[in-house]
């Protein structure tokens, strides 16, 4: 491995020890995979519903190693909160990130 790659993987580590939380993802179909998510609360959102108003969404962000392609309806269940996937913002091949909706179980 490169200096770089070594140095990456390093950061990649701190950032998921940092940030990320364990949660349960769930297609809805087959059986529930653990996996390690970081949830942004409330990051303003500009132009949405055809507004010049800011708004507020949940996002999350989820590894590709853990589920290559999130659907719209999936959910991850992080403590006491079911996080349903809204919709997709960008995917960089290796993270998606989605707006996501949160209920307390």
């Amino acid at each position: 491995m490169s200096a770089f790659g070594a140095i990456a993987d390093s950061l990649e580590s701190a950032v998921d020890f940092q940030f990320a939380e364990d949660g349960l993802y769930s297609d809805g179909i087959n059986p529930a995979l653990e996996v390690r998510v970081i949830i942004d609360r409330s990051v303003e959102q500009r132009d949405a519903f055809e507004t010049t108003m800011p708004s507020h969404r949940d996002q999350i962000e989820i590894r590709k190693s853990y589920v290559a392609r999130p659907r719209r309806g999936h959910t991850v269940v992080v403590g006491t909160t079911t996080w349903v996937f809204d919709g997709l913002i960008s995917d960089d091949g290796v993270v998606t990130r989605h707006y996501v909706n949160g209920s307390q179980s």
